[in-house]
């Protein structure tokens, strides 16, 4: 029996789960953030995100893109994510979110200075890693 996934109701699913994710890890921010710590605690919970995804819909991740913005004149800060995913007759869907403004104290005095020459900081989501999807696999056990 084939399962039939209404992909509109699924993404739909997924950015509320994005959004919910964007307000974890600003609970995590601490002060004097470098990007190496923005890019660890971002890791685990984008991970979860995209594994989630590709099991509720049967697409598969293709690509993504976190993004760490300048904000009112180096004030605040945001963080976003873009995920693609590729569905049937391989369409691409893509889930975003975007972070609201947080005030730049939490960013370490050379991530705060990178931010305000660059205004925004781009890097590439990686596929999660076996380890990641192992443990999804374990704890989210498929319904046969």
């Amino acid at each position: 029996m084939a399962n039939n996934i209404n992909i509109s109701e699924a993404l739909s699913v997924g950015k509320e789960e994005l959004i919910k994710l964007v307000k974890s890890i600003i609970a995590e921010l601490r002060p004097s953030m470098s990007l190496e710590d923005l890019q660890r605690v971002y890791t685990k919970s984008i991970d979860t995100a995209i594994l989630k995804e590709e099991a509720s819909t049967n697409c598969k991740y293709i690509g993504g893109e976190f993004n760490i913005e300048n904000v009112n004149n180096d004030q605040y800060y945001s963080c976003g994510y873009r995920l693609y995913f590729q569905g049937a007759q391989k369409k691409i869907f893509e889930l975003a979110a975007q972070s609201k403004d947080l005030p730049v104290y939490n960013l370490s005095d050379s991530l705060r200075k990178q931010l305000s020459a660059e205004k925004i900081i781009k890097f590439e989501i990686p596929e999660p890693s076996e380890k990641a999807r192992e443990k999804f696999e374990r704890e989210n056990p498929k319904v046969q």
